[in-house]
Order: C-alpha cells, then sequence, then structure tokens
C-alpha cells in the first residue's frame, strides 16, 4: 500500500541528456495526473564540474524527489531489431538467457561491457521479433558520476527515442493520476492503428530519428545527423534511401503517414519538403501542446525526451526500456480492462480498511506489541541461545547412546583384525550391522574381499570365532602372481555373554 500511495503522490525528477546539455524536468503525480512542476535547460560538458546553475536549480526545487529517470542521446547507443526463436514454454528466463548471447553476436564489444535491455514486439509462428538496446557501461558510469555530484541517483535509464514515443504515444489522453494506479492507461493511436505502417520523424537540434511503427508499434529504428547547414536534399535522400529498404523489406505499396515532431527551426521547412519528396499525409504532431492539456505549464517541444523518460521509468508506456537493473518483462502488453477492474475493487477494500476504527486499533496493538519485542530483545536472544544449546546436547546425547547399543561394531572389526593371518589383507570391507533396536541374537552381514596365500584357510578361521558364521565364498577365487584374490561373507552373531547383558 506505501508503494502504491508514493506512486500515486510522488514527484518524479526526468534528465535528458544530449551532447551539450541537459534538459532537467520535474512531475508530480498526483490524483487528477501528472503536473509538469518546472523544466530548465542548461549547457553541459562532460569533462567540466557540474555547474553553479544546475546545482542552484536542483536545490531550490528540493530534496523530496521519490525517483529520477534519464534519457540518452540515440547516438550512444546500439540499437536492432533482430527475430529469435520461440521461447514459448521454455520458462520464463529462457529468453533473457538467449538474448545474452544473441545481442553479443551484434555489437561490438563483449556483453559485460554494455548495459543492456530489450523487449519482445511480435511472435510469429516459431519466431519472436526482439528490439534490443545497448550502450558501454562507461557511458552509464559517466551519467551516475554526474547525478552523484548532484546527490542524486538514477532510477530507470533510457535512449531518447523510446522517451520520445512514450510521450507521443501518451499524448492526447490523461497521464498518471488514479486512473493509472488501478491500471487504466489511455494511449492514443497517434502513431497508427491496427493495420497500419507509418512513418515517425523525430528532430532534436542536429539529430533525427526516423521510425517505423506497424499497428502502432515501434519495428525500425534508426537515427540520422541533421545539419542545418546542409541542404534538406542530402538530409532527405538518407531517409528516402532508409525508408524505400524498410518498404521492400516489408514488401509494402506505401506507408500510410508521416508524423513530424520535434525542435528545430526547419520545422515548416521540413514539413513541406517531406509533402514533395514522400507525397504522404504529412502530420505534425506537437506532443506538447497536447501535453499541455494534462501537464500545466510545458512550453517547448524539447521537453519530450525528459517527460517520456518519466513514463518509462514508472511503467506507464508501452516502450520500458530500461539500461538499469530492475525487474524485467519482456512481453508486450497491453492492459486488459478487467485486471483494471480487480485492481479497483482491491484497492477499495484495502483503503476503506485502513479507515476503519478496528485497523486503527490493531496497528496501534500492534505498534505496542513491536515496542515490548524490542524492549525484552536481549532476553528473548538469551532464551533462543539456551534452546539451541539444549538442542546440540541432545543430539551429541543421542549420538553417544546410539553408539554405546551398537558397540559390537568395534568389536567385530577387532575380533577380524586379529583372525586375519599375516599372509592376507582385506581391500574392501562392508559391514551390515544388527538392528540396535532388535536385540536378536544374529542379523548382520560382513563382505569381505582381499588377497592371501590361501583363501580356503579363511573359512575355518572366521567359523572358529564366536562372532561369525556361516561363512562362505561369493565369488571365484582369482591367481594374482603368488596370491589368490578372494571374496567372502559370513553372517554376525552375539556371542552368548554379549546376548544376555542385552536381556
Amino acid at each position: 500500500m506505501t508503494t502504491l500511495l508514493n506512486k500515486l503522490f510522488g514527484k518524479y525528477l526526468g534528465i535528458e541528456f544530449q551532447e551539450d546539455s541537459i534538459v532537467i524536468t520535474y512531475l508530480k503525480n498526483a490524483f487528477s495526473g501528472m503536473t509538469l512542476l518546472s523544466s530548465a535547460v542548461f549547457p553541459n560538458k562532460y569533462s567540466e564540474p557540474v555547474s553553479d546553475e544546475v546545482n542552484e536549480y536542483i536545490r531550490q526545487q528540493g530534496i523530496d524527489v521519490n525517483k529520477v529517470f534519464v534519457s540518452l542521446p540515440d547516438k550512444w547507443a546500439i540499437t536492432k531489431f533482430i527475430d529469435v526463436p520461440s521461447m514459448r514454454g521454455k520458462g520464463k528466463g529462457a529468453l533473457a538467457n538467449f538474448m545474452k548471447f544473441e545481442i553479443e553476436r551484434h555489437i561490438p564489444f563483449n556483453i559485460d561491457e554494455v548495459a543492456y535491455d530489450f523487449k519482445a514486439i511480435d511472435r510469429k509462428d516459431g519466431s519472436s521479433s526482439v528490439v534490443f538496446v545497448a550502450v558501454q557501461k562507461e557511458k552509464i558510469d559517466l551519467i551516475k558520476d554526474y547525478l552523484a555530484k548532484l546527490s542524486i541517483q538514477p532510477h530507470a535509464v533510457t535512449v531518447s527515442s523510446y522517451a520520445v514515443l512514450n510521450a507521443i504515444e501518451l499524448s492526447n489522453g490523461s497521464v498518471g493520476g488514479w486512473k493509472d494506479i488501478i491500471g487504466i492507461v489511455s494511449r492514443s493511436d497517434v502513431l497508427g492503428k491496427k493495420d497500419e505502417t507509418n512513418i515517425s520523424i523525430y528532430i532534436n537540434k542536429t539529430q533525427a530519428s526516423v521510425v517505423i511503427t506497424r499497428d502502432g508499434l515501434c519495428t525500425h529504428m534508426r537515427s540520422f545527423t541533421f545539419d542545418i547547414s546542409r541542404t534538406l536534399d542530402i538530409f532527405f535522400i538518407e531517409i528516402l534511401h532508409y525508408l524505400s529498404e524498410i518498404q521492400s523489406s516489408l514488401s509494402l505499396e506505401s506507408f500510410n503517414k508521416v508524423l513530424l515532431s520535434g525542435e528545430s527551426s526547419s520545422m515548416e521547412a521540413l514539413r513541406d519538403e517531406l509533402d514533395k519528396q514522400i507525397k504522404l499525409n504529412v502530420i505534425t504532431v506537437n506532443q506538447v501542446r497536447i501535453i499541455s492539456g494534462r501537464l500545466k505549464g510545458a512550453e517547448g517541444n524539447n521537453l519530450s525526451p525528459s517527460i517520456g523518460a518519466c513514463f518509462t521509468g514508472l511503467g506507464i508506456g508501452t516502450y520500458s526500456i530500461n539500461l538499469m537493473p530492475h525487474k524485467k518483462d519482456y512481453a508486450n502488453r497491453r492492459i486488459a480492462p478487467l485486471t483494471a477492474k480487480i485492481f479497483l475493487i482491491v484497492i477499495g477494500i484495502l483503503l476503506s480498511g485502513i479507515f476503519t476504527t478496528d485497523a486503527v486499533k490493531q496497528k496501534k496493538y500492534l505498534g505496542k506489541i513491536e515496542e515490548t519485542l524490542k524492549k525484552n530483545g536481549p532476553e528473548v536472544k538469551a532464551i533462543e541461545k539456551m534452546l539451541s544449546d539444549i538442542k546440540l546436547l541432545k543430539e551429541q546425547s543421542d549420538l553417544l547412546y546410539d553408539f554405546n547399543k551398537n558397540e559390537i561394531t568395534l568389536e567385530i572389526l577387532n575380533e577380524l583384525a586379529g583372525i586375519m593371518p599375516k599372509d592376507a589383507w582385506v581391500i574392501n570391507l562392508n559391514y551390515k550391522g544388527t538392528d540396535v533396536n532388535d536385540k536378536k541374537k544374529s542379523g548382520g552381514e560382513l563382505i569381505i574381499n582381499g588377497f592371501a596365500d590361501s583363501s580356503s584357510n579363511l573359512i575355518p578361521l572366521l567359523e572358529d570365532s564366536p562372532f561369525f558364521e556361516k561363512v562362505e565364498f561369493v565369488g571365484p577365487i582369482q591367481k594374482t602372481k603368488d596370491k589368490e584374490q578372494f571374496k567372502l561373507s559370513a553372517k554376525i552373531v552375539r556371542p552368548p555373554s554379549q546376548e544376555s547383558e542385552t536381556k
């Protein structure tokens, strides 16, 4: 319940790291939904100390932040879409174990040198389509060191493209609030409806991310360097070549529409050029204008990655790529209405129980019990140690008692050592002792293997002993150089004197 309340009333920090700057966004999730508390952009060089402006801004916002979510530049990451054999029916961790080796085949690094995550986006007959993202750990450490200087640490790290996709996907609808807690997430169909294949182009300064979505899900992605000093023709040649490759591989006649979003002074020129070159329906997606209906005070499209990073970390976006260690759920799932109803009923019961008089009284009673246990802690530990010592003594006593009742074992071994002649020796001995709880005269058996000058002489020697009877060979006698190898058995009896003592 505490976790749910923290999520319901939490304050979160989203940070987008760019090559030369950082975007910091503060969000608050209340019962009514997400609210943008504050945002700021600062120039940044990783080789230099954290600027005083960043320190002052973080200090002014306070330290009551529940979690910190980070977005990294796409150019830091290796993102690939691959097909792998289906792991259905092979256990929950089968896909994760397989991907650890599969990812290493597609990256120029050792798998231990990168932080990675992946997600199954589609299942086919006998295979699964999976996207993975890998970033060198030295980049992750660079971010951790930077945040450590601000006395904060990241709880989730994603890449800019997936953060933006979450921001677009959750546009046009309510975000967070009580619906999020009970599992009702309203996702718009901006990225595409069923049976649609669309293009999404997001531009942020000098980087352009081109994403292909099928049935509203990302299936292909590539990043391009967007140089506003170059002509748009060169930029479009690269994009058109990529789209031609995708169209051919998917056997598509054409794409359905183009979504254009981002922060650039050339957005209108880009839209006009897209209309000419691609000849499709180009839609300018102003995420922040849409988000502003729910996130009050948002200004500028450059907040999308930092806001989307928060959605990723909170698990309220489809694209849950997270490069930090986390509880992984690699299946691509949609929230079912039945699940939402169940959560609503459970939470209603829990909330009603918390505020009843009986619950309050029980809480106070449990608090008194806990206080009493703490006060009597030393006495309880002393009693526990005493019980442990008593248990140990009992085990030792039982062992000695059993050993005393079965002391015939030592007498048999002593008897055998005295009987065997000097020209014979035993290499293997198997003793099946008598049951010490059943004081019968016989019941044990002794089987010995060894070598002797004359094996036949051993039988009368053992028969003469009060401990053995029915002595016989249980295997063939084999001649080995000047010795005979033998295997014989003898029944064990209690001498009359011992039998009378046990009665």
